[in-house]
């Protein structure tokens, strides 16, 4: 009798929907829950949820409610009753549920781990799909319903999959702290995803795997550091829509950076891949609306699908010579973008790769074999835009179906491409080009405010400057800037220390005085009054790294903050 009740309660459950129900009701945190009347009592069936939300929730579910004046029991949570309710922290469950119906709780990220009450006896498929750990001690056996992990091992912040902590499988939401105990060697899927208070993430060499979304949706994470030697597997968006994140350091001995790694990033502002990775995956910076430079490193030869589409304020890409193909929507409506140089042995342009590009005024191909571009790679571009080619060249590019588009080629013996150590200190301009007939180039850097010209990158200090180049493809020539701020004024007073404690930064004797802190792109990140003899900076978790740092009419110093 018992088990045809339990069948009977479960496919009313499965029966309802999200908008079916009987009345609703206040639950006592607050929230509204939609009710049906079943027999035996009431199930919720869903709530007042807004996918917009950003702010944390504690659900508290009611043991009984009331309609009409009658009484009923809570005994059932409905198919789908809070799917994808993300901002979810907690709920607590009464002893008086006895089913949780199918997919109840799928895809609630932010629930981390969820306690379901021994009370209950019967769960439908997939109930809590993709919560990184479930505590059940009830009668059920078997699968966990979808959960990636069940009855895991807790110490501290962490659930471990065992007591050998060797893999956390899941933290707890309101954690501030995301430093990984020496005995982990992997982290888990979703295992601090929606982890708002989380600043900082520092990869430990000796982690052997990250799994997908593991720091998704970390709302205030602002800096994320691989640590030198570091070689772990990472898996899909591992850093998808971190709102905040700025500063991202990649190891040396990376190799491979997954699909979707920062996609929808919307803080990010520079991305520098070192030469030793040597596969990037589609979407990796997908939506990173501030990315304003990409620096590719020469180990990669495919830009992926969609690998930084959507990035709207990417000004500079550049582009290592031996990229060959250039995928799917890879720069699509990139509109900030105003050159688009093609790497010299680049022989396939994919679908839309370039479309909605529209601010572009130059494109620079310097292949003598037309490359194999798709339908539409720069649809939106203006067609009488001055496209570079090779001397002798530009019939060729003129026949092919998709450049053949373009009205304005330009032959050229060879191309300069101009750069910076850093977009935000100054820029660097060819204000000529070379022609088949002249093999003079003339590039000029121009400080930024605060900023002065150093040198070029190989080491010749003239500026403007002209070079000459009898070889074919591109020159590359990247402009040296450094910061002003205290190099003309007095050098440091003796009694005047700034050092690194506690992954902060401390300033001993100069009370009263103005301090600066900048990052080492050199964007500043606080000032402040020193109002005490020995003043500690306050930084919002100041992440690891190097640090300059200006008080008063001082000498600007350079800090390393380390553990």
């Amino acid at each position: 009798m018992r088990r045809t009740f339990l069948l009977l309660i479960t496919t009313l459950l499965a029966a309802s929907t999200l908008t079916a129900r009987d009345f609703d009701v206040v639950s006592p945190s607050g929230h509204t829950l939609y009710c049906d009347i079943v027999q035996g009592g009431v199930a919720i069936v869903g709530w007042d949820y807004s996918r917009d939300s950003i702010e944390p929730i504690s659900l508290v579910i009611p043991a009984h409610v009331s309609n009409g004046g009658i009484n009923f029991s809570v005994i059932a949570i409905g198919a789908g009753a809070f799917r994808g309710g993300n901002r979810l922290f907690s709920v607590s469950i009464p002893s008086s549920v006895k089913t949780i119906g199918e997919e109840a709780f799928c895809r609630c990220f932010g629930l981390g781990s969820f306690v379901v009450p021994s009370s209950v006896d019967s769960i439908g498929p997939n109930a809590f799909l993709f919560i990184p750990n479930v505590e059940y001690n009830g009668s059920l056996q078997g699968a966990p319903w979808g959960a990636m992990n069940l009855n895991a091992y807790k110490e501290g912040q962490y659930y471990y999959s065992d007591s050998l902590k060797t893999k956390i499988v899941c933290c707890e939401r309101d954690a501030t702290d995301a430093t990984i105990p020496s005995t982990v060697t992997s982290i888990g899927e979703f295992a601090f995803a929606y982890c708002f208070n989380i600043r900082t993430v520092r990869i430990d060499s000796v982690l052997t795997k990250v799994g997908s979304s593991a720091f998704g949706c970390c709302n205030n994470l602002e800096s994320v550091y691989f640590e030198p030697g570091n070689q772990t597997d990472l898996e899909a968006y591992i850093f998808e829509e971190c709102p905040n994140l700025r500063q991202l350091t990649l190891s040396s001995t990376m190799t491979e950076l997954p699909l979707g790694f920062c996609k929808s990033c919307t803080s990010l502002q520079e991305i520098v891949i070192p030469d030793n990775i040597t596969k990037v995956g589609s979407d990796a910076f997908l939506g990173c609306t501030s990315l304003e430079r990409a620096v590719v490193g020469n180990g990669i030869e495919r830009i992926g699908m969609s690998m930084f589409e959507g990035c709207t304020s990417l000004k500079e890409v550049v582009l290592p010579e031996c990229v060959r193909e250039i995928n799917y929507g890879a720069f699509c409506d990139c509109k900030s973008l105003r050159e688009i140089v093609l790497p010299v042995g680049v022989n396939y342009i994919g679908y839309r790769a370039y479309a909605g590009c529209d601010n572009v005024s130059t494109i620079v191909c310097m292949n003598p074999t037309v490359p194999n571009t798709s339908d539409r790679a720069f649809d939106s571009i203006d067609t009488q835009i001055d496209v570079y080619v090779p001397c002798n060249k530009a019939s060729l590019y003129s026949q092919d179906a998709q450049w053949g588009r373009f009205e304005n080629f330009r032959e050229t013996s060879y191309y300069v491409v101009v750069t910076s150590n850093n977009i935000h200190w100054g820029s660097a301009v060819a204000t000529k080009q070379p022609s088949c007939d002249d093999n003079t180039a003339t590039i000029e850097a121009t400080p930024e405010e605060g900023y002065r010209f150093v040198k070029w990158d190989d080491n010749n200090t003239d500026n403007p400057r002209q070079i000459a180049y009898n070889g074919q493809g591109y020159v590359y020539r990247k402009a040296i800037f450094e910061s002003t701020v205290g190099v003309q004024e007095a050098e440091p007073l003796p009694e005047v220390k700034v050092y690194a404690s506690n992954g902060g930064i401390v300033v001993d004797g100069a009370q009263g005085e103005q301090v600066w802190v900048y990052d080492i792109m050199g964007r500043q990140l606080c000032n402040a009054l020193i109002r005490d003899s020995i003043y500690r900076i306050q930084t919002p978790s100041l992440p690891f790294g190097i640090y300059l740092v200006k008080v008063g009419n001082h000498k600007t110093q350079k800090v390393a903050v380390r553990r």
